[in-house]
């Protein structure tokens, strides 16, 4: 059994949609700037249109993208951890200043 307290917390959250509006276009902006970036490195984004990740190939290795990914200071999670081993997933949850950087040290 849940208690009261706890209920009447998730019925609250529940019953807001405005802060799920707001993460929604958060994570649609972070989106927006670092897709272009990972297109000009070579990498192919797949099914990228919502969500917290992107998901992206360079038809390679995932760890060779991942090394790759690393050596300009940036942590992505390899898709063999997730069933593709030529795919990378790259998180969205960063600050909207750490997304910029990572678009600029790709994109140079």
């Amino acid at each position: 059994m849940v208690p009261l307290p706890v209920q009447n917390a998730m019925v609250a959250a529940l019953s807001d949609e405005s802060h799920v509006q707001q993460q929604s276009a958060r994570y649609q902006n972070r989106r927006s700037i670092l897709m272009p970036a990972l297109t000009k490195s070579g990498f192919t984004i797949k099914h990228s249109e919502a969500g917290l990740y992107i998901w992206c190939t360079r038809n390679e290795d995932c760890w060779q993208s991942v090394d790759w990914f690393a050596a300009l200071g940036v942590l992505v999670t390899p898709g063999s951890f997730y069933g593709d081993p030529s795919f990378i997933r790259i998180a969205l949850t960063a600050r909207d200043e750490q997304i910029k950087s990572v678009a600029e040290r790709i994109s140079a």
